[in-house]
């Protein structure tokens, strides 16, 4: 039989990326971690990780990764059938999702799955379009991002489209777009992006201003949320998601610069005989994607699109 301990052991290591930050997260030494693993090890007659760094799952710790995620869940789910539903533990729900939703509308979730279910949210933070990789690998139960792959196995819910627009303080307006918003203007002034990789500030200005990736002053601030600390700042526009800069538009703090925007179609996708737990998430994390975002988008439509 299994030891949970070993197990736990384990998926801590692959959640953490390391057998010390393992060690921190379980409140043990990381010998004890490293015995645990071993055991482990030993039960399967195989290597469960790759001691790289990062630390990483090979096929068969993937695999049991999966199982840790799920068994706790269904366990609970059967003392729950067998009535014993007071004393239940808490149990950690793994999302992979993508910051732009962690920093916006999806920051209500935890709470709600906190107070009603009694779960406890571990998310796992990635790129918009790698997330459902996290979720294909087995390393989290549900997964929210823009692609919207069909996987054998997996449910795909349609949650509804996040905007995206340009922003800026009035004092920034006043000194780089006197003229208003011009491909000449936006090749002077500093923009904030998230990394080289930034694809949706590339896509806005090549699709409205035909302006290259290389071809304007920029911070790198890999930060939803120090995009719009920036702009407050006066440093920098920024493409901002609409939901994060409502208020401070209402409030003056910042200016909307154009009536066109770019747009990112969210989905979610579920392992189709998941957990009752995972479950009630999902219904959550919908209602709560209802409220926010705008109606879930059509099949057969782009992922990113030019709003205007």
């Amino acid at each position: 039989m299994l030891d949970s301990r070993c197990l736990e052991a384990l998926a801590a290591i692959i959640r953490q990326g390391s057998f010390e930050r393992a060690a921190e997260d379980l409140g043990i030494t990381q010998s004890a971690v490293s015995q645990r693993i071993k055991r482990l090890e030993s039960q399967f007659g195989e290597p469960l990780l790759v001691r790289s760094k990062p630390v990483t799952a090979t096929a068969a710790g993937d695999r049991v990764f999966q199982y840790v995620l799920n068994a706790r869940l269904m366990e609970r789910d059967l003392r729950a059938d067998g009535g014993d539903a007071r004393g239940q533990p808490f149990e950690r729900l793994r999302i992979a999702l993508n910051a732009d939703s962690l920093a916006t509308w999806f920051a209500e979730v935890p709470a709600l799955l906190f107070h009603r279910h009694g779960l406890l949210s571990d998310l796992a933070v990635d790129d918009e379009t790698r997330t459902l990789d996290i979720l294909k690998a087995g390393h989290a139960l549900l997964s929210i991002g823009t692609r919207a792959d069909a996987v054998q196995g997996l449910r795909m819910i349609r949650l509804g489209t996040l905007e995206y627009f340009p922003v800026a303080a009035p004092g920034f307006v006043a000194r780089f777009f006197p003229k208003g918003l011009t491909a000449e203007a936006l090749r002077q002034a500093p923009a904030v992006i998230f990394g080289r990789h930034d694809e949706l500030h590339h896509l806005y200005l090549e699709r409205r201003f035909r302006i290259g990736p290389g071809d304007f002053p920029r911070h790198v601030l890999p930060s939803s949320e120090g995009f719009v600390t920036a702009a407050r700042q006066g440093i920098a526009y920024a493409l901002c998601a609409e939901p994060q800069v409502r208020e401070a538009i209402a409030q003056g703090e910042l200016i909307r610069l154009d009536a066109h925007g770019v747009s990112r179609r969210l989905v979610l996708h579920v392992r189709g005989n998941a957990p009752r737990g995972v479950e009630a998430a999902v219904a959550d994390i919908r209602a709560v994607a209802q409220r926010a975002l705008t109606a879930p988008f059509r099949p057969g439509h782009e992922k990113s699109t030019i709003r205007p």
